[in-house]
């Protein structure tokens, strides 16, 4: 990964402690199903409104110590209470009823695509939301997830592009970081956190 590109290798010289699982451990989630609940409130907000909701959701949940199956009775309204807006509140509902049905049963053993397919199909969860909870819940070391907005800034910055890079032209540039694109993605974080 650093031979293959100097811009990583100035990254990763900047940040040579740099511990790749470190971050996962300070995220608020314990299964793939939290992760997927984190990663559903997340899309298209703010990362500190999205946590300010997920905080919300999760008082909700262990509050009253709701299993997937009673999360999919919570009414829509009381979902838009804690913050999310109808078609969230809808997703978590059939998220957690999914859940309960066994849809997320097995997908540990599976590799990250097959698993990545099984979570796409499921309404509400498309490639950004499947990519970043399986990383957040398993932490494979080749995992790009390539629509994230502040990977594509952190791309735009380091490579001093003068637009920023679609999610497509991301991908693109991330298979010379394979196995290792979940960690070069971490370096290109990193390199906005320092900034």
């Amino acid at each position: 990964m650093r031979t293959q590109d100097p811009v990583l290798q100035r990254l990763i010289d900047a940040s040579p402690d740099l511990d790749y699982h470190a971050w996962r451990a300070t995220l608020p989630v314990s299964s793939l199903f939290e992760a997927l609940l984190y990663q559903i409130v997340g899309q298209q907000i703010s990362v500190t409104a999205a946590n300010a909701i997920y905080a919300r959701l999760r008082k909700l949940l262990i509050g009253v110590q709701r299993a997937p199956a009673q999360l999919a009775q919570v009414p829509v309204a009381e979902l838009r209470g804690i913050g999310l807006s109808a078609r969230k509140a809808e997703y978590v509902r059939y998220l957690a009823q999914r859940t309960a049905e066994g849809a997320l049963d097995g997908l540990e053993k599976l590799p990250h695509e097959e698993a990545r397919q099984r979570l796409v199909a499921l309404r509400g969860v498309g490639p950004w939301t499947a990519d970043g909870a399986l990383l957040i819940t398993y932490g494979h070391a080749d995992v790009l997830v390539s629509g994230d907005l502040v990977l594509r800034k952190a791309v735009q910055r380091a490579y001093e592009l003068p637009d920023m890079p679609t999610e497509q032209e991301v991908a693109a540039r991330g298979e010379q970081w394979r196995p290792y694109r979940s960690i070069a993605a971490g370096y290109l974080f990193e390199s906005m956190l320092s900034a």
